[in-house]
């Protein structure tokens, strides 16, 4: 039995690893567009933030056209007197570096001129920490030198009251983004949940479930088909199997039944001893072979489903308690106690007599294999919807690793090849519970054997419906 597979973080499972996939993607389109937003914005803010300072810087290019340094000089001084209502810097300075006009000090350190709109910080006449400008700087040839610029403050503010806005849209990008990734995933996995739920029925028996086609040719729709394709040809070749199998088992069952009926009278007829010895090794032999037959014949109805349709209400541990006492006698004679646990009355909804035949086989197989054990419990219980009958012994059990092989048709491990059996008891047990919508479970019993037959108390409508049909 292969180990059971370890269960991963929701975070790396393929349905979180698509779904932080789907996300990053998202907002990794969603970033660029806004540093674009941003940068254009920013861009339009400096175009109409330099508007003015261009016209009032060619307004100085007039008066320097018109009337030379003067002039210039004289329309700074002006500009500089009202520089305190529009937030403007101005400083005019001779080829030295001298003040001539404006409100600011002094020619700042390490600024060039010419030079075109560039931030940079300087400090008015009026004193106090220094301010961001955008700033111009001109040089005439006489040497002279003039600085313009406008206050960015305003700037400054439209700019913090856009990046917040561009924060605020990529924040609520990412619970967006989220959603729309989990839509997607639960999307993808209810497409793959559909798959998984034909495959899981097939699995348990229903050959004739088939995926839903909706006729688009996209890649699930393909799937689909191809899927149900692959479970036609499938069903085809079991029930060609299983046809097959049914055939060969009724027309050898006829023959085998008439050799064994000659074989009885010939048996009564026949005085010598060591013919009826002989005849009495043959008729055991045909016994078991047509024992085998009717075994496989039910395992097969079985996993066919035919019984459901015949399928009532009966009281469980009435069945348990006449198989313990059909069974004690036989039990005892080979130094075996049954002990019977179940409670009073446990309904069950199912064929009574498979039922009973499955439970028979479980104890047959306590009996041959187990009985070294000196004891068999056999308990029933409902848990969850489930009924629990259990068959445990105290002998030596079965290896974990062989348990399958075990259930298995004809299978039979190394120490039971020289005990008398078809190897088919296991098997039909299993067929039944696949019948009543359940399993067969080997469990190690510390020491032996607990084989744990589970059977759904109610069956669904479904299956219900599909026997009644048959």
């Amino acid at each position: 039995m292969s180990p059971a597979p370890r269960r991963l973080p929701a975070w790396r499972s393929t349905s979180g690893r698509f779904l932080a996939l789907h996300l990053v993607l998202n907002l990794a389109c969603i970033l660029p567009i806004l540093l674009y937003v941003y940068f254009q914005v920013d861009r339009i803010i400096i175009a109409d933030f330099t508007r003015p300072l261009e016209f009032r810087q060619s307004n100085l290019e007039k008066q320097y056209a018109r009337g030379g340094i003067a002039q210039l000089r004289h329309e700074v001084e002006s500009r500089a007197a009202r520089a305190h209502r529009d937030r403007t810097a101005i400083l005019l300075v001779d080829a030295e570096g001298r003040k001539l006009a404006g409100n600011i000090a002094r020619w700042p350190a390490g600024l060039a001129a010419p030079t075109d709109w560039m931030p940079f910080a300087l400090t008015r006449d009026s004193g106090g920490a220094p301010d961001k400008f955008l700033v111009k700087t001109v040089r005439y040839p006489s040497g002279h030198r003039l600085l313009l610029g406008g206050l960015l403050d305003n700037r400054a503010r439209m700019e913090g009251a856009l990046l917040l806005a561009l924060f605020a849209a990529f924040a609520l990008a990412i619970p967006v983004g989220l959603l729309g990734s989990v839509a997607i995933v639960r999307e993808m996995n209810r497409m793959v949940a559909a798959i998984a739920d034909i495959g899981q029925q097939v699995g348990a028996g229903d050959l004739a479930r088939r995926a839903d086609t909706d006729g688009s040719g996209d890649p699930v729709d393909r799937l689909k088909t191809s899927l149900n394709a692959m479970l036609d040809r499938i069903e085809a070749l079991v029930e060609e199997h299983r046809t097959l199998t049914d055939a060969l088992a009724h027309d050898l069952r006829s023959p085998l039944t008439r050799i064994h009926i000659q074989v009885s009278e010939a048996l009564a007829e026949s005085p010598a001893p060591e013919s009826r010895a002989r005849f009495d090794a043959i008729a055991l032999e045909v016994g078991i072979v047509l024992h085998m037959l009717e075994s496989a014949l039910e395992i097969s109805r079985a996993e066919a489903g035919v019984g459901r349709g015949t399928f009532e209400r009966f009281d469980l541990a009435a069945v348990l308690g006449d198989l313990g006492e059909i069974y004690q006698p036989l039990a005892r004679t080979n130094g075996v106690e049954i002990t019977v646990a179940c409670p009073p009355r446990l309904d069950l909804h199912g064929n009574r007599a498979l039922v009973a035949r499955a439970v028979a086989n479980l104890i047959d197989n306590a009996l041959k294999y187990g009985a070294e054990g000196g004891a068999i419990a056999l308990e029933a219980e409902a848990v969850d919807g489930e009924v629990h009958i259990c068959v445990a012994d105290r002998a030596g059990g079965i290896p974990a690793a062989r348990r399958t092989e075990a259930i298995r048709k004809f299978g039979r491990l190394d120490r039971a090849r020289n005990t008398p059996g078809t190897g088919l008891g296991l098997s039909l047990a299993s067929a039944v519970a696949s019948l009543h919508g359940g399993r067969l479970a080997l469990e190690d019993n510390r020491p032996g054997l607990r084989a744990r037959l589970i059977l759904s108390l109610l069956p669904p409508s479904s299956s219900l419906q599909q026997g009644a049909t048959e």
